[in-house]
C-alpha cells in the first residue's frame, strides 16, 4: 500500500467520534453506487436501526396459536397469556410494546417473520459480518452492503469536499464508530471526528505551499481531511439548529438512548441535511441470562430493550409526520440473528437463527409476512427457527422499490439475484407474487356479524364474493380497482344466515377460495 494511502486510511479509521446533542456521530463520505441509486429520488431517506446482540423474536411477536407449546418449551421465561398485547388473531405482542401496536394499527409498520440465510453462523462477529456485508455464510466479503464502491467516483476525497455538488455526507452514523454496512473496498468510508464543537487548528500558520515531499503530501492530505471534517460538522450542526423535535412522545432525554439517537436523526432530516442514509443502534440483545426477571417474566432486560425500541420508533414516526417528512423516510430494524426456541436455565435464550425484521414508515405495506413454524412440545435445546426470507431480499427490495435501482445494479451490489418483496404499498416490481399471486387473511373465522379481510396482491382489479355451500352467490362484498398491493377491509354479515360459506377472491385472472363459518 502506498504510504499516503496508508496515512489516509489510518486517519479515517482511527479517529474518535464527534458529539452532537450528547450523542456520538460518524460521518460517511459520498459513495458512487449510492449516487446511482438515489439519483431519481434524492429526497428519500433510509434509517437503519440495528439491534445488537440477537433479538428474541418469539418473545417479541408471540405465537398465540401455539401458546401451549411455547409455554412447555419456555416455562421460565414465557409471558403470561393474559399479559400479552392483542395484535392479530395468531400473534400477540410483548407487553412492553404498546407504542409499536399503535404504529402498526396506524398502518406504518411491516413485519417480516423468519428473516435469515442458509447455513446460519451463530457467532456474533461472523454473523454481523454476514448481515452487514450481504455475503453468503461461507464467503467473506470485506465491504458493506451500503458501502460498496463500483468505481472511484471521488478519487480526490477529502480534497475539495464538501463542495457545491456534494455539500453533505451521504450517510450519518449515530454511535461510537462508523457502521460496517458502509465499509468500502480496502478502507472504511467513515470520516470519524472528535466532537461537534472542535475547530480546525494547527500550530502556526498554514503554508501557502506544501513541500513536494512525502511528508508534505501527507501533511497536506491530513490538513485537507481536517478541513473537510469541520465543513461536514458545520453542515450537520446547521441542520440540527434549523429544526426542533415536534413529537411529544419522546421519553425524557437520557432515559432511552435509541430514542435520543432517533430524535437527532429526525432533527437532521427536518433541518434540511441532504444525507440519505442514517444508522442508529441499540445494544444489549445478547440475552443468555436474565432475559426476564425470575419473579416476573414481563419485566427484565428484554422487556426494557423492547420498550426502548417501541418508544423510539413510535416517537420518530410521529415526528416525521408532524415535520411533514414522513413520505420521504423508510426505516429498517434488523439484528444479526435470533434466539433458540427453547429457553435455558438462566432465564435466557441462546444464539439462534431466524428473527423478525421490521420496516416502518408511511409508505410501507402494513402487514405481516411469513408465519412462525410449528413448535414441538418437546424441542431439542439446539433447535432454531428456520428462515423463510433471505435478509438480502430485504436489501434488494429497498434498492428496487425505495431507491429505484435497476436489476443489474442490485445484482452487482449483492453479487446474485434475490427475491423482491413487496415492502411498499405501491410495490410493482416484486416477484413475490409469482409463488402465490393472492394472499389473504380472513378473521375472525368463525364470524358473527363482521369479518376483516387483508388482501395482498399486485393485481389491478379485485373482487370478493360470498357463496353458500350449494355454490350459489350470496353477496358481492367488493369489486373494484386495486390501488395498492395491500388492502385492509371489513364487511358486515348482518342478514346472512348462519352456516358454511365460501369466500371467492379474484384478482385479475387468478382466484382463491377460503372457507368461512358464520355463527349466531
Amino acid at each position: 500500500m502506498r504510504r499516503r494511502r496508508f496515512i489516509r486510511d489510518t486517519f479515517l479509521a482511527l479517529g474518535t467520534p464527534l458529539v452532537l446533542q450528547g450523542q456520538t456521530l460518524g460521518v460517511i463520505k459520498e459513495n458512487p453506487f449510492l449516487k446511482s441509486l438515489t439519483a431519481s429520488n434524492p429526497d428519500r431517506k433510509l434509517v437503519l436501526v440495528q439491534l445488537d446482540g440477537g433479538n428474541d423474536g418469539l418473545n417479541t411477536f408471540i405465537p398465540l396459536n401455539q401458546y401451549g407449546r411455547l409455554q412447555s418449551v419456555r416455562p421460565n421465561i414465557v409471558i403470561p397469556e393474559n399479559e400479552i398485547i392483542d395484535f392479530t388473531d395468531d400473534i400477540g405482542l410483548h407487553p412492553s410494546m404498546q407504542e409499536f401496536k399503535n404504529l402498526y394499527e396506524n398502518q406504518h409498520a411491516l413485519i417480516i417473520q423468519n428473516t435469515g440465510y442458509p447455513n446460519p453462523n451463530l457467532s456474533h462477529f461472523r454473523s454481523k459480518d454476514i448481515v452487514t456485508s450481504g455475503s453468503d455464510a461461507d464467503v467473506v466479503i470485506n465491504s458493506g452492503w451500503l458501502g460498496r464502491n463500483q468505481h472511484d467516483l471521488h478519487p480526490d476525497f477529502p480534497t475539495g469536499y464538501p463542495n457545491e455538488q456534494y455539500p453533505d455526507p451521504i450517510a450519518v452514523t449515530v454511535g461510537s464508530s462508523g457502521s460496517p454496512t458502509c465499509q468500502g473496498y480496502g478502507n472504511n468510508l467513515s470520516v470519524v471526528i472528535r466532537n461537534l464543537n472542535a475547530q480546525y487548528q494547527q500550530t502556526g500558520e498554514e503554508p501557502e505551499e506544501y513541500p513536494d515531499t512525502s511528508y508534505g503530501h501527507e501533511l497536506n492530505f491530513i490538513t485537507e481531511a481536517m478541513k473537510a471534517t469541520e465543513a461536514y460538522l458545520e453542515a450537520v450542526q446547521g441542520a440540527a439548529n434549523n429544526a426542533g423535535n415536534l413529537s411529544p412522545y419522546y421519553p425524557e432525554k437520557g432515559e432511552n438512548r435509541l430514542a435520543d439517537s432517533m430524535a437527532m436523526v429526525a432533527r437532521l432530516i427536518a433541518g434540511g441535511l441532504k444525507t440519505q442514509i442514517y444508522i442508529v443502534s441499540l445494544g444489549g440483545f445478547d440475552t443468555h441470562a436474565k432475559q426476564v426477571d425470575s419473579n416476573d417474566s414481563t419485566s427484565g432486560a428484554h422487556a426494557n430493550l423492547l420498550k426502548n425500541v417501541s418508544q423510539a420508533l413510535w416517537a420518530f414516526q410521529d415526528d416525521m409526520i408532524r415535520m411533514k417528512k414522513d413520505d420521504e423516510v423508510l426505516g429498517f430494524v434488523y439484528t444479526e440473528f435470533g434466539r433458540r426456541i427453547k429457553s435455558n436455565d438462566s432465564y435466557g435464550t441462546d444464539h439462534g437463527a431466524a428473527y423478525p425484521s421490521i420496516l416502518f414508515g408511511t409508505m410501507v405495506n402494513p402487514t405481516i409476512m411469513g408465519t412462525i413454524e410449528e413448535i414441538p412440545n418437546d424441542v431439542d435445546p439446539r433447535k432454531n427457527l428456520d428462515f423463510q426470507y433471505d435478509f438480502r431480499s430485504i436489501y434488494a427490495s429497498i434498492y428496487k422499490d425505495w431507491f429505484e435501482a435497476d436489476d443489474g445494479t442490485i445484482r452487482d451490489i449483492l453479487f446474485k439475484d434475490f427475491e423482491y418483496l413487496p415492502i411498499l404499498k405501491n410495490s410493482t416490481n416484486s416477484n413475490f407474487f409469482e409463488k402465490d399471486p393472492i394472499q389473504i387473511e380472513v378473521f375472525p373465522n368463525p364470524a358473527k356479524s363482521l369479518i376483516h379481510i387483508e388482501l395482498f396482491s399486485n393485481a389491478k382489479f379485485g373482487e370478493i364474493a360470498l357463496y353458500n355451500s350449494s355454490g350459489q352467490l350470496e353477496k358481492i362484498f367488493f369489486s373494484k380497482k386495486l390501488n395498492s398491493t395491500y388492502n385492509r377491509m371489513q364487511f358486515d354479515l348482518n342478514g346472512i344466515s348462519k352456516g358454511i360459506y365460501f369466500l371467492r377472491v379474484r384478482c385479475d385472472e387468478n382466484s382463491k377460495t377460503n372457507k368461512l363459518i358464520i355463527t349466531d
